[in-house]
């Protein structure tokens, strides 16, 4: 059994090293991490947390932190073009060994006004990380002796380096349409979200033993998202999807979010704000399906959601997945017709 677990933490921690970057299930909260086309498109200024907590029924929690801030830095009435800068920073740790990564990224994008209601956002990211690990919080089969474990025997294992510095960079592209009609209770309006991103290109090494070979694969991102008003109703619907591929491994998270309108804001006095709730189902192709609620209050949003495992790994997790939370404050208001897209 020792064996067995001391195989399942490194090769989950390998897995976080090399195969794959963090993610989070509420993916419309981290569009920065998504696609730096995203910076500041459609919008003045955004600020986003989110923190996530997965694998806890199973071995040591993983956790996952994003912070992002991004805005329109030219934005002004009747331009052809505008400038879009951002900043994110990302915490992961993962196991029993704290595989941990931390990472801070320039974002700039060129937006593009096509029209009243169309903007295509053209990114770059840019920046540097920090992959580290406790190899001392690691025991090893050397170290048992008639089946008790003994910390001051060697492990016999060639460890080299416990952190390392790396460049990583990214860019994508991004179109954006969103055009209200009529009023918001009569619920019109069209919006939808298209982009593609690519990611590190080769350029992050990733090796503790400082094995220059050893860089990650090229990560290549692709998104889609509309929001549907059910005319006359408060219902809307948003359905999504995103697609993610790294080498042979592949992410597809398939969905739709329905927002309920609680609440109209007053138009001319501001005293009542726009409020909303949304219940989210999406599925993580072969792993778990994720529920999502969230709540709006004018420019405020909060989300919760929850992973149900659905892998082979539900023998030991018992469904139990991962617990997220985000955070989100934007300009202008989401609820006002001067806002394109709203995810």
């Amino acid at each position: 059994m020792r064996k067995i677990l001391i195989i399942i933490t490194i090769a989950l921690g390998c897995n976080a090293i090399f195969a794959q970057d963090p993610h989070f299930s509420q993916f419309r909260m981290t569009p920065l991490l998504m696609n730096p086309a995203r910076t500041g498109l459609g919008l003045d200024m955004r600020a986003q947390a989110s923190y996530r907590q997965q694998w806890k029924s199973v071995a040591s929690p993983f956790t996952s932190a994003a912070f992002s801030f991004d805005m329109n830095a030219t934005r002004k009435k009747k331009r052809k073009a505008d400038l879009g800068v951002g900043l994110q920073f990302l915490n992961d740790k993962a196991g029993d060994a704290k595989v941990g990564m931390n990472q801070g990224n320039l974002n700039l994008s060129g937006i593009l006004n096509l029209g009243p209601s169309s903007k295509l956002g053209l990114g770059l990211m840019g920046g540097f990380g920090q992959r580290s690990v406790d190899y001392t919080a690691l025991r090893w089969e050397n170290q048992y002796q008639g089946g008790t474990y003994n910390s001051g025997i060697a492990s016999g294992e060639n460890l080299s380096s416990n952190s390392f510095t790396y460049f990583d960079a990214g860019t994508g592209i991004c179109y954006s349409y969103g055009k209200d009609q009529g009023y918001m209770t009569q619920n019109a309006s069209t919006r939808f979200t298209i982009g593609a991103s690519a990611f590190h290109f080769g350029l992050p090494v990733s090796s503790f033993q400082g094995v220059s070979s050893e860089r990650l694969n090229t990560k290549f991102v692709g998104h889609a998202s509309m929001e549907i008003g059910k005319r006359n109703t408060n219902l809307t619907f948003i359905p999504e999807i995103v697609y993610v591929r790294q080498n042979s491994q592949q992410e597809i998270i398939v969905g739709n979010v329905f927002r309920y309108l609680l609440v109209e804001g007053s138009h001319f006095t501001g005293f009542v704000q726009s409020t909303a709730i949304s219940l989210g189902v999406n599925y993580r192709v072969k792993d778990a399906l994720i529920t999502t609620v969230i709540l709006e209050y004018a420019q405020y949003c909060i989300g919760f959601s929850y992973d149900i495992n659905m892998s082979p790994l539900t023998t030991s997790s018992k469904s139990r997945g991962g617990f997220e939370v985000a955070l989100r404050f934007v300009t202008p208001n989401p609820f006002s017709k001067s806002f394109a897209p709203r995810i």
